[in-house]
């Protein structure tokens, strides 16, 4: 299982580029060496990649089928996937998950988001029509669990909830978790603004946004434990305290 890979969430400075494509795509490739030359072949490689790979439209639905986006996100998850797919030794069964914000009790961009809504900064961001695809940290396990087990399992994957949410959507199901009634919501202006300087982080993150579906897992049966946004909000939310 291949998860390695420099954050991005940071200011996208030109070395920060550089080390967010490198850490993948070299990562990958040295993981790659050391199979091909094991004593024994792995039944299985799981492979990390992300669902920004199909850049940010405004409102379509993303599936396994849907065409890679445009920028540098697309561009890295391409050139990842593209680096697996030559790494990976014939025989060796194939599984890339791509996947976007994981919500766990613990760090991550979960635990900004109800910091800044616990100060009723917890509103809608730019337009908030921006789609946020999201998975609960469980099923997100589960999911890898289950590509190293399943024989069957083969090729990309969508790895999150089946129901994505706009930002305003989901601001307002993180603030009812979290028992906050009011969020200030944040222009976009302000948060271009505020992001890099404040929150050392790239603005773009929280502006934009995709609506991806998991249309194979779906297919194949796979029951989420946590398919709703404010189940897994209260559940992670239950847990952080």
């Amino acid at each position: 299982m291949n998860l390695a890979g420099r954050s991005v969430d940071c200011v996208k400075t030109p070395d920060r580029r550089d080390e967010i494509l490198r850490s993948r795509v070299e990562s990958t490739r040295v993981l790659g060496h050391a199979v091909q030359h094991a004593s024994r072949l792995p039944g299985v490689w799981v492979q990390m990649s992300t669902a920004h790979i199909y850049g940010d439209p405004p409102s379509a639905v993303c599936t396994e089928r849907s065409p890679i986006g445009e920028g540098l996100a697309p561009l890295v998850g391409e050139r990842w996937e593209a680096a697996f797919e030559h790494a990976c030794p014939p025989g060796v069964r194939r599984v890339v998950l791509r996947t976007s914000f994981v919500i766990g009790p613990e760090g991550g961009a979960m635990a900004r988001l109800a910091a800044l809504a616990r100060r009723g900064l917890g509103g809608t961001i730019g337009h908030g029509r921006q789609g946020m695809s999201w998975i609960h940290h469980r099923d997100m396990n589960r999911i890898i669990l289950r590509a190293m087990a399943i024989g069957h399992m083969s090729g990309v994957y969508i790895a999150t909830s089946p129901n994505p949410a706009s930002n305003r959507d989901f601001m307002r199901a993180l603030r009812r978790a979290l028992g906050v009634r009011f969020g200030l919501p944040a222009p976009a202006l302000g948060v271009r603004l505020a992001a890099p300087l404040v929150m050392r982080t790239d603005p773009d993150l929280a502006l934009y946004g995709r609506y991806c579906v998991p249309e194979r897992l779906v297919a194949e049966g796979f029951a989420f434990s946590f398919p709703d946004l404010d189940g897994a909000l209260r559940d992670v939310v239950c847990r952080a305290e």
